[in-house]
Parts: C-alpha cells; sequence; structure tokens
C-alpha cells in the first residue's frame, strides 16, 4: 500500500482540475464534484491509517535532488494531521457550497479549496524535511489566490503581506535544509527520514545545528502566526469567510504547529534540545504568544479580527504544549490540534453567517444577533465557551493538560510559570468572548422592527452547529475519540526517546 499518501495528494489535485473544466455556470454540479472529492479522499485517509496500525509499511521515494530525496511516509502523527485536515474540509466545503452560491469566480475558489486539500495532505505525508519544504511553497502559491479572490485593493494588499511571510517563511527552512542536507552527505548523520525522537538526538551540539534549528522553528513559526512572525494573519482576514476557517482551523496555522513538532521531535529530539539548553527559550516565544495575543484580541472591534488573534493566541497554547518536552503535554497539544480547529471553524462559520445576514462586523452592531438568529448563535456561543475552557466544551482539555504537565516540572518557579499563564490566559479568553455573547443576547436591539430578517441557508448553518455538537462531544468522550489518536503519536516518539536514552 505504498502508492496511498501519493493518492491522497493526488485525488484532490486531479479534482481540481476536473472542477476547473466544468462551466461557471453550472454551479451545482461543481459543488457535487468537490463534495465527492472532499468524502473520497477522507475515506482513503481511513483506509490509510487502518494498514498502518496493521502494521504496513508506506513509504517511498519518487526522485532525488541534490542528494536531498523526495520521500513521502505515513506514521501516526501524519494520519492524525490528514485525518483532522480530510474531516473538516467536507463541513468546509458544504459550507463553501453555501457561501459561494451568490459570488462570482466561484469555479477558481472551489479549484484552489480543493486544490489546498492535496497540499495540505503532501505536507502531512512528507518524510523528510526537504519533502515537507516543497508542499509548504506548493501551499503558498495554493492559498494566495482565496486571499485575493475578492480582487479588492485590500484583498491585494493582504495577499503581498501574506506572500511576503512565506516567502522569509520558506527562505529560512530551505537554510535549514541545506544544513541537514550537508550533514547528510558528509556522512555525520545516517538518515534524513523523520525518526520519533529525532535523528539528530545523538549527534553533538555545535553552532551550526543551532543555528539551523533556530532558522526553522522561526520559519514553522511564521506560519504558525506566532507573535511577532503573526501580522500577515489578521491582515488575510479581508478573505471570504470560508478562507479565513481554512487559514485558522486546518491548512495554513496548523501546518506551522505540525512544522515545529516535526523539527522538535522528529528531527533534532527532545534530548538534543535539552543538551543544546535552549528550552526555556521556546517556552517564553509560547507564553508572549499566549498572552500578547489574548491581549490584543481584547482590543479588537473587528469580529473576525478578534478571532483572528484568538487564533495567535491559541498557537502560543499549542507551541508551549509541543516544546514542554514532556509526554503528557504533548498528548494535550495534539488533542487540542483537534479542539481548536472544531472550536475555531465554528466560530469563523459563524462569523460568517452574522456578517451575511447583517451586514454587520462591529462587535459593538451585533445586539439582537442572538434573539434574531438563534441557531448560529448558538453554535457560536458552544465554540466560543469552549475555547474559555468551559467544561464539557473540549477546548478545557489543553488547560488541563498544561496545568498537569507544570506540575511535573523540575521547580517551583517552572510549576507557577505555566499555571499562571493558563489561568491568565483564561480569564483573558473570557474577557473577549463574552462581551460578543452578552452583546448578542442581551445587548439593546438594534434591528429595525420593519426590518426584514434574512434567512440563514441551511448549508451554512448545519455544519456550524453539527460542529458545535461535535465540540462538546470531543469533550465529554475523548477517552474514545481523540485521545487515542494522540496517545499513539505520543508512545511512538517516546518508545523512541528511550530506546535512545
Amino acid at each position: 500500500m505504498w502508492f496511498l499518501p501519493l493518492l491522497a495528494i493526488l485525488v484532490p489535485g486531479i479534482g481540481a482540475l476536473l472542477i476547473y473544466a466544468i462551466r461557471e455556470e453550472r454551479f451545482r454540479l461543481r459543488g457535487r464534484v468537490a463534495s465527492g472529492i472532499v468524502i473520497f479522499n477522507f475515506l482513503l485517509v481511513l483506509l490509510m491509517f487502518y494498514f498502518t496500525a496493521a502494521g504496513d509499511s508506506m513509504e517511498m521515494i519518487f526522485f532525488n535532488l541534490a542528494g536531498a530525496d523526495f520521500l513521502l511516509r505515513a506514521d501516526y502523527l501524519s494520519l492524525v494531521f490528514a485525518l483532522l485536515c480530510n474531516f473538516l474540509w467536507i463541513f468546509s466545503i458544504v459550507y463553501s457550497i453555501g457561501y459561494m452560491e451568490d459570488h462570482p469566480n466561484n469555479r477558481r475558489f472551489f479549484t484552489f479549496y480543493v486544490l489546498n486539500l492535496g497540499i495540505a495532505c503532501g505536507i502531512a505525508f512528507g518524510g523528510n524535511l526537504f519533502t515537507l519544504f516543497i508542499f509548504y511553497k506548493l501551499l503558498t502559491l495554493s492559498t494566495f489566490p482565496l486571499v485575493a479572490h475578492s480582487e479588492t485593493e485590500k484583498a491585494r494588499r493582504a495577499t503581498r503581506i501574506y506572500v511576503y511571510y512565506s516567502v522569509a517563511s520558506g527562505a529560512l527552512l530551505l537554510y535549514t535544509v541545506v544544513v541537514l542536507q550537508s550533514l547528510y552527505n558528509l556522512g555525520q548523520v545516517n538518515t534524513l527520514t523523520f525518526v520519533p525522537a529525532g535523528f539528530l538526538s545523538a549527534h553533538p551540539v555545535d553552532q551550526g545545528l543551532l543555528i539551523a534549528f533556530g532558522a526553522g522553528f522561526l520559519g514553522f513559526a511564521i506560519k504558525a502566526a506566532l507573535i511577532p512572525l503573526h501580522h500577515w494573519l489578521p491582515q488575510a482576514m479581508v478573505a471570504l469567510a470560508p478562507v479565513s476557517a481554512l487559514f485558522h482551523a486546518v491548512a495554513v496555522v496548523n501546518t506551522g504547529v505540525f512544522g515545529i513538532m516535526r523539527l522538535v521531535y522528529y528531527v533534532y529530539g527532545p534530548r538534543w534540545i535539552t543538551v543544546a539548553d535552549i528550552q526555556m527559550y521556546l517556552v517564553f516565544f509560547a507564553i508572549f504568544t499566549v498572552i500578547a495575543g489574548s491581549v490584543r484580541a481584547l482590543k479588537e472591534e473587528e469580529l473576525k479580527l478578534r478571532l483572528a488573534y484568538s487564533t495567535v493566541s491559541q498557537m502560543g497554547y499549542l507551541a508551549l504544549a509541543t516544546v514542554l518536552l514532556l509526554p503528557g503535554a504533548l498528548t494535550g497539544a495534539l488533542l487540542h490540534f483537534f479542539n481548536h480547529a472544531f472550536l475555531k471553524i465554528t466560530l469563523f462559520f459563524c462569523a460568517g453567517i452574522i456578517i451575511g445576514v447583517t451586514g454587520k462586523t462591529k462587535i459593538s452592531e451585533l445586539s439582537g444577533v442572538g434573539r434574531k438568529y438563534r441557531r448560529t448563535m448558538g453554535a457560536f456561543s458552544i465554540a466560543a465557551l469552549g475555547l474559555i475552557g468551559l467544561p464539557p466544551i473540549s477546548g478545557y482539555l489543553i488547560k488541563f493538560y498544561l496545568i498537569r504537565a507544570g506540575l511535573h516540572l523540575d521547580t517551583v518557579f517552572e510549576t507557577s510559570l505555566i499555571i499562571s499563564v493558563v489561568i491568565i490566559s483564561a480569564l483573558l479568553n473570557a474577557s473577549y468572548y463574552l462581551p460578543i455573547i452578552i452583546q448578542a443576547y442581551w445587548g439593546k436591539e438594534e434591528f429595525k422592527e420593519e426590518e426584514p430578517i434574512k434567512p440563514e441557508k441551511p448549508l451554512l448553518v448545519v455544519p456550524a452547529f453539527i460542529l458545535a455538537l461535535g465540540c462538546i462531544i470531543l469533550g465529554i468522550f475523548p477517552f474514545y475519540l481523540t485521545l487515542p489518536l494522540a496517545q499513539l503519536v505520543v508512545e511512538s516518539i517516546w518508545q523512541g526517546v528511550l530506546t535512545i536514552m
């Protein structure tokens, strides 16, 4: 079954060509084809997970460029990421069909929207840093048309900023790739294939590798929108609601965190980072993002921008749980990989509906929205309360796992620091999400009595409401759903760590 990772990349790519071949006016046919492609790809990834769990190896080198292998490979981390992407893309496609019905150039939109699924799978199944780098660059090429889709001057400016940051990210990653490839060519490492616990774990720490790690980490941090490398993400909020959901929940910022996980646990390894004595720098970087992102969200009056800065803060959570280098913390990070994606895609779906039916973009203008559009605001409220950390909605799990990991740290200062960050960030989350809910349900009515109420489209509301219920289910039943997947990844990594030690 070596060909299945390639097939998961090719199916959306070929599907995108089919979608583009359908005439512009045949909107319904295009929607059916896009939905069929995404559902088929999800089933394909499920099949890959079955074979991997059964012990089958899925790995193949396709070509070699200047000594660097283009390698596709499935492991538990790649399958977790691919499952998340493909599952949420189903809801995104349904939502996009309802959203784009009244928008022009939907053929171009759906072409790139489906194409991005294949590239996201390429990032997931890249078997080494070189292959991962190639798909990162392809992701930039395939996402910038979605940012620029409305063709306004604001959209063009946001696209330029996004491309500038992506080029910088690529340049940093390329430096890391070149340094590691030179080590391989000189025979100083045996492989460049991703290995649980890191193929550089036993390699001596030197200045060249430290610089390469820093460059790679910053390259991925740009995609993850960690502060102060985050400015492209709020700018990209000029994009349409399905694109914003794609950026924040699945295909862009999550790929940045995925890259950090690959770098930390599959390239360098926890042992190397500990010996290099750089862990606390990474921890403070992540903590700064958690707090500063929330403070910035608190100041935003635009609904989508507040959600954007919330994403920045949540990426800080994921980065923090990753760089603590503890099994429990990494388990929490992998759980939040799922939970944040479900919560944030729900929020952006609902924001798109609210802005579409009311024309209002500022939080202060949303008085009465909760009474007029109960289903949409109900789904929004569930997701918002989840990100605050209210059980049983799934967002509480990252806070629980971070606190538990903090209790296992070496010093009282480190433990107090992590627990304080979780508490402060939870209070900040409440400070910028609760006013939206209060304003929507209990704010002074701003709709005129004679003003007609636009109906909520079922194709928009149903995906949002199902995902909101999913957020509750993931919070109540993690032991049967996401936790086993997270534990597969963590166990594979720590078995490697124990073997090296």
